[in-house]
């Protein structure tokens, strides 16, 4: 779900010559802007589930069906509109075989968003964020490296990043071996399945979810011809992600859709129509405007956006979501060893997005 990196590398480079000849004064009041966005996208981006659990008498798809639509979709492009001039001409103006590749990529990232929904449902909060977003912060940083310069690896930054990478699956055991100790005792064989599958769901969501990063490599002509037609460096990158996610909706849409089909609930969207309505379009809103926020702000940090915006971002996210779901009772009764592992498996997962921010480092 999470493709930050790749949004500060479009499109906050291009500012930084211009931002080298301010005062010092702008540069601090820049600097500090771009934290302000920066903390502010994790916040939200930490917190866009929460909406979601607040919901009453939908199911799992009703909620991401109407999610997909408003953050995807509804929000993605009146933002776009916003931020863009002539956006339907910069559109039409760029090489329809790279459209044709954004929106392919797009589409798996798609499937690795319904995957992301599905692995919150059946982790929740607490441990789903940590290990989600580690795997997705990992892999997608790892496999589009092994697809477009497998000898990059080698490398002192593909190195680090093989070590990020080692951290964040410990990390991840970690937290996996706090959940099987939360009510150790009483757990059945059932609620163990259970956790054995929302793991593989979460690792299934850190592989699709990786797929935008490589798409991006199909993305500078289009972002060309939204600077052509008047955008600002600073949101000219916004063009590509404005179409990945509207073909990552598409796939939502067809699974969710199907899924209430197939069970005959249609009518449930009745219910509670105004409260969940309500909800999750501020799950929409919070999720894309995390985005966009973030891109803000690390196009004021400059070349510091993806050493340290990047990781800040992340890790906030990781934290708040966490806290979040502490906060609902979901890890209440677990033994005070299950919390202290959660707690050691959060610390490893946040060194390793440090890390991250290391190989981006001695990439620039």
């Amino acid at each position: 779900m999470r493709s930050g990196r790749e949004r500060h590398e479009t499109i906050a480079r291009p500012g930084a010559g211009a931002r080298a000849k301010r005062t010092a004064p702008a540069m601090t009041t820049d600097l500090a802007a771009g934290f302000a966005l920066v903390l502010a996208a994790g916040v939200l981006q930490g917190s866009f589930v929460l909406p979601m659990t607040l919901t009453r008498e939908w199911k799992w798809e009703h909620t991401w069906l109407l999610f997909s639509l408003f953050g995807m979709l509804v929000f993605n492009w009146l933002i776009a509109a916003l931020v863009i001039p002539n956006v339907a001409e910069v559109f039409r103006s760029a090489p329809s075989s790279d459209l044709i590749a954004l929106a392919a990529f797009g589409g798996l990232w798609g499937l690795g968003a319904i995957l992301f929904g599905l692995g919150m449902d059946r982790l929740g909060m607490a441990l789903g964020y940590p290990v989600i977003m580690g795997l997705i912060l990992s892999l997608g940083a790892l496999i589009p490296l092994l697809i477009m310069n497998p000898a990059g690896i080698l490398s002192v930054p593909g190195l680090v990043l093989l070590i990020g990478t080692a951290v964040t699956i410990g990390g991840i055991i970690l937290c996996s071996s706090a959940a099987g100790l939360k009510g150790q005792a009483s757990e059945t064989a059932g609620a163990r399945a259970g956790l054995a599958a929302g793991l593989m769901i979460a690792i299934l969501a850190g592989v699709f979810s990786c797929f935008p990063n490589v798409g991006m490599n199909y993305a500078e002509k289009l972002r060309r011809a939204a600077l052509d037609r008047g955008a600002s460096d600073t949101m000219a990158g916004n063009a590509a992600w404005a179409l990945l996610f509207t073909a990552g909706f598409l796939m939502n849409a067809v699974y969710c859709g199907g899924c209430i089909l197939r069970r005959r609930t249609a009518g449930l969207f009745a219910r509670r129509a105004g409260r969940n309505l309500t909800l999750i379009a501020a799950m929409g809103l919070s999720w894309i405007g995390s985005f966009y926020l973030y891109g803000m702000g690390a196009a004021r940090l400059g070349r510091w956006g993806g050493i340290i915006g990047w990781p800040l971002f992340i890790s906030l996210a990781i934290l708040v979501g966490n806290l979040w779901g502490i906060g609902r009772g979901e890890w209440a009764g677990a033994t005070r060893q299950a919390r202290a592992r959660l707690n050691a498996g959060l610390a490893v997962l946040i060194f390793a997005v440090i890390l991250f921010g290391l190989s981006s480092a001695l990439k620039s």
